[in-house]
């Protein structure tokens, strides 16, 4: 019996989720097209009939990393902005320990990267410190310029802080957690911010 046909779609999330795996093993420029068209059953001019150029399927993968990262620490609106900061600063730490390589070749491509790969980091970026300034009750495109510029600060923070400590580990999980709520605490107190939106 024959095996049922993807469709284009179908191969492509097949490649894709493939590209991950090696990712997170590596990093983005590690890829090799041709283990990824093996480890499919195609071959390597298939792959590039659905993604014409290796930068594309490397822009493809980042585009998926960045859509897991934020699928992971999506915050609950149903909890308090205390809950929602600390548990998201959990999920963000849980999934860069998960997705190690991952993730550092994610932050260094922001500095590195095409202009495409430029877009994907900073759409990543702006919709995290969207998510801190609705939690600190303003919507984004509404919030005064020094909150906004606040908030994507705190992002960098949390990426340098993040890729220190996979290099370094020198806190554990929940030290680390309460780390990140302190500084945050400290970025925003001279910001006009009610300090009962960040501290316990």
């Amino acid at each position: 019996m024959s095996r049922s046909r993807l469709t284009r779609e179908q191969r492509r999330a097949q490649l894709i989720d493939l590209g991950m795996q090696m990712v997170e093993a590596s990093s983005f420029d590690a890829v090799s097209v041709d283990d990824v068209a093996a480890r499919a059953g195609i071959s390597r001019s298939l792959l590039f009939h659905y993604f014409p150029t290796k930068r594309d399927f490397q822009l493809a993968l980042a585009e998926q990393a960045a859509h897991d990262l934020l699928e992971r620490i999506a915050p609950d609106p149903d909890l308090d902005p205390v809950a929602r900061l600390r548990t998201g600063a959990g999920s963000y730490i849980d999934y860069v320990t998960d997705r190690r390589e991952a993730y550092l070749s994610l932050v260094r491509g922001a500095a590195g990267g095409d202009d495409a790969m430029r877009v994907v980091f900073d759409g990543t970026r702006a919709q995290i410190a969207g998510w801190l300034l609705m939690g600190l009750g303003h919507e984004p495109e509404d919030a005064p310029q020094d909150l906004w510029l606040a908030a994507r600060g705190w992002v960098a923070l949390l990426e340098e802080m993040c890729v220190v400590w996979l290099q370094t580990d020198v806190l554990d999980r929940d030290e680390f957690v309460d780390l990140m709520e302190r500084a945050t605490t400290a970025l925003f107190a001279g910001l006009g911010i009610d300090r009962s939106l960040l501290e316990t």
